[in-house]
């Protein structure tokens, strides 16, 4: 059975550069490459694959709360990063459990030993990356402790959990599919620092917000 790989880069070029690294091994099957983070997630969900590489910088859903996602929904998917990391990175990494982090200036025989050694159980992160990184390309990662304000979106999908629609009813109502909604829940969540509906609905209650 091979080892099947999901690429999330918004650069086609880069998936195309990820795609060729692995074509020629032979333990390797890429079943997708996408240029979002909520595509990501939604293959991820959909294929449940082996190893995720990823960059973190992604539209819709950066790779810091794909990571999240991934770990809270309980799927066995190892997130590998591939990006033009800095060092502050690391400690990011870390605190999240991260298996995989590699920057992009690394060779592809590098990329490979990352994502082997990550699928024997040994965390593989770049302790080479640079101090810093120009303005124009900082990714600063979210702060994990502090709330964040929901979208008009994720305020419908709040609200009508608090009517207490399952997903299934949350989707129909809103005209999206079950994953999305999913999707979005993780967001309110994460941001919100709520561990599930019944904490979501007393943050709303205890901030004035239902």
């Amino acid at each position: 059975m091979s080892i099947q790989l999901v690429f999330a880069d918004p650069h086609p070029l880069m998936l195309e550069g990820l795609t060729s690294v692995f074509r020629h091994e032979s333990e390797f099957s890429v079943s997708s490459c996408v240029q979002d983070g909520q595509s990501a997630w939604q293959d991820v969900q959909r294929l449940q694959p082996h190893v995720l590489i990823h960059e973190l910088n992604l539209p819709k859903l950066s790779g810091w709360h794909l990571i999240q996602a991934i770990r809270s929904d309980g799927i066995r998917t190892i997130p590998v990063v591939f990006t033009s990391a800095h060092r502050s990175h690391l400690e990011q990494a870390r605190a999240l459990g991260l298996m995989g982090l590699i920057g992009k200036d690394k060779p592809q025989h590098v990329l490979l030993e990352c994502v082997r050694s990550v699928l024997q159980g040994r965390p593989w992160l770049d302790n080479h990356l640079p101090e810093h990184r120009p303005d124009f390309l900082q990714d600063t990662p979210p702060d994990l402790n502090s709330p964040q304000p929901l979208t008009a979106r994720e305020w419908s999908v709040a609200k009508l959990v608090v009517e207490g629609l399952p997903n299934k009813r949350i989707a129909q109502r809103l005209n999206i599919t079950e994953g999305t909604t999913k999707l979005h829940l993780h967001h309110i969540y994460q941001k919100l620092q709520c561990s599930g509906r019944m904490t979501l609905m007393l943050y709303l209650k205890d901030n004035g917000l239902l």
